[in-house]
């Protein structure tokens, strides 16, 4: 099934996707690389304190490397310092820069409770994916049009 057929639900600390929302993040940064493509279509799930799918997003393209040879090219587009970058890179060898764009916020957030009414669930540490289906089970149809939008 190719990736970008599957909504990626991508567990993001409230102050960051804060940023995405107000257009001042256009970089995800990970220390592994999900299984994604260009066209993936992403849910923003803002950890505590929002607790909440927030937007929706795609990924525009990804780009894996050293940490010390992309950070001068990521800092800004990622909106973190330099001393946050280093700490979160600090033990690892493999920076993977998730380029995201088409960023909409939703004007009612998913809150974690109203998912959990509908299956259980637990947020992921970092992502998951659901295919067409378990997006209209698990989060009705508010994020139904993602996964039907053009690349």
């Amino acid at each position: 099934m190719p990736t970008n057929s599957r909504l990626m639900v991508m567990s993001i600390h409230t102050k960051h996707a804060n940023s995405i929302m107000r257009g001042e993040k256009t970089v995800e940064l990970r220390k592994t690389r999900p299984l994604v493509e260009a066209g993936q279509p992403v849910a923003l799930y803002a950890t505590s304190p929002t607790r909440a799918v927030v937007a929706t997003c795609v990924i525009d393209s990804v780009e894996v490397g050293d940490p010390r040879e992309l950070k001068d090219v990521l800092l800004e587009r990622a909106s973190i310092t330099s001393a946050e970058y280093d700490a979160y890179f600090s033990d690892s060898s493999q920076c993977v820069a998730l380029h995201i764009r088409n960023v909409s916020v939703l004007s009612q957030p998913i809150t974690l409770d109203s998912i959990r009414q509908r299956r259980s669930w637990h947020p992921p540490q970092t992502w998951h994916f659901l295919n067409s289906d378990r997006v209209a089970a698990f989060m009705g149809s508010t994020l139904r049009t993602t996964l039907a939008e053009p690349r």
